[in-house]
């Protein structure tokens, strides 16, 4: 089995794709926009036009773009007489979903591979990741030089173990840019891009610990300038035209996969994971696990267990969001029940997007919720081709 930590990017369905890989399973997929097409992506700074206000909704309607209008939270109105008609610099929060409209904040952000300058308040922060407390010292030194700076400064992980040198660099030149797109935008016209958020994959990689990576491919030879800088070594170009990196890969037969309602485990139980409008509900089948076994509480513990981690894949690669139900096998030993929540809490914990095991349902149902922010897989491709 190939244990490869890996990310690979590359290009489907006229879209650039990025894929997270271990071990040869896909774990996280990120699209962009179809190429050479106009679009707005999360991150985007822009000067938009209050069109509309629905007190009872609690929300502002915000133009950015001729014809395109988003949602704006009136919660982050309340210290400000918000009009139709104000212009306001806006950042896009999170991407449109079927009929929603993306959703802006009031407050930008600005992250690079250390850092991330907020315009929301002026308190800086350290990631709780972080645990060494030489470390967590050493870095709260660093930013005491920034005080008195009117943009909080919040440390990733990252920091963990970069040199502080980097990280004071990045912290001056992102402050600083920052400072130049607030300043300035008092100066632009309405609908103005302020800023265009950095490409997609790269906010993925700055998210990483490179540590963690041995190796970032990728076929386009642009995307490669992109990421050397970052990725020295571990950035890879394939440039056999002969036989595509799709194909080398297995990446159209795996996401393929992803858009079927069953998944096999390899205990021969399965499960079926059906998304509706309101939340998606995986549901765990024994199915021929069973058959032969004496001890079915150890037999459905161990189904549990593999389908835990599958099922937290699987949230991941789909890029489910909102409520997810999980209904398990269900066990009588109380101990194994316990077991496993906290495997199910450890595997979801290594998601990037925020999710949280709210509770088990008097029903014996598993509560997950987890933070809209891009389309699901579902809605950003089609569903690949599997070679005959």
């Amino acid at each position: 089995m190939n244990n490869r930590r890996q990310i690979v990017i590359t290009h489907l369905q006229e879209k650039t794709v990025m894929l997270y890989m271990e071990s040869e399973k896909i774990y996280d997929v990120l699209v962009g926009e179809k190429e050479g097409a106009e679009s707005i992506e999360v991150g985007d700074i822009y000067i938009g036009k209050v069109q509309n206000i629905i007190q009872n909704i609690n929300a502002a309607f915000v133009e950015i773009q001729k014809g395109i209008v988003c949602y704006l939270p009136l919660s982050e109105c309340d210290d400000r007489n918000i009009q139709c008609g104000n212009e306001l610099v806006v950042q896009i929060k999170k991407s449109a979903v079927k009929t929603k409209q993306p959703v802006v904040t009031r407050y930008p952000e600005i992250a690079g591979r250390y850092c991330v300058i907020q315009t929301k308040t002026s308190r800086n922060g350290i990631s709780k990741k972080i645990r060494d407390q030489a470390r967590i010292l050493a870095l709260r030194q660093l930013l005491e030089e920034y005080e008195s700076e009117e943009y909080g400064i919040l440390l990733r992980t990252n920091a963990a173990d970069a040199p502080l040198d980097e990280i004071r660099s990045e912290c001056q030149e992102l402050t600083a840019e920052m400072h130049e797109k607030m300043e300035h935008s008092q100066y632009r016209t309405c609908f103005s891009l302020l800023r265009k958020e950095t490409p997609f994959y790269m906010k993925y990689i700055n998210s990483c610990r490179l540590e963690d990576l041995d190796r970032v491919i990728t076929d386009d030879q642009e995307i490669f300038r992109q990421i050397s800088p970052v990725c020295g070594s571990r950035a890879e170009w394939y440039q056999d035209t002969s036989y595509p990196l799709d194909k080398l890969m297995g990446i159209s037969s795996k996401l393929a996969k992803a858009f079927d309602k069953y998944v096999w485990l390899k205990s021969g139980g399965s499960l079926v994971i059906e998304p509706t409008e309101a939340l998606t509900v995986i549901d765990v089948n024994t199915g021929k696990a069973i058959d032969g076994k004496r001890n079915k509480e150890t037999t459905f513990f161990r189904i549990n267990c593999e389908a835990a981690r599958e099922a937290a894949r699987q949230i991941r690669m789909r890029n489910l969001s909102g409520i997810i139900l999980i209904d398990f096998i269900d066990m009588k030993n109380r101990k194994n029940q316990r077991d496993l929540m906290v495997l199910l809490g450890e595997e979801l914990a290594r998601d990037k997007t925020r999710t949280a095991l709210v509770d088990i349902t008097k029903l014996g149902l598993v509560e997950i919720t987890r933070m809209k922010k891009n389309r699901p897989l579902r809605e950003a491709l089609e569903r690949p081709e599997q070679p005959a």
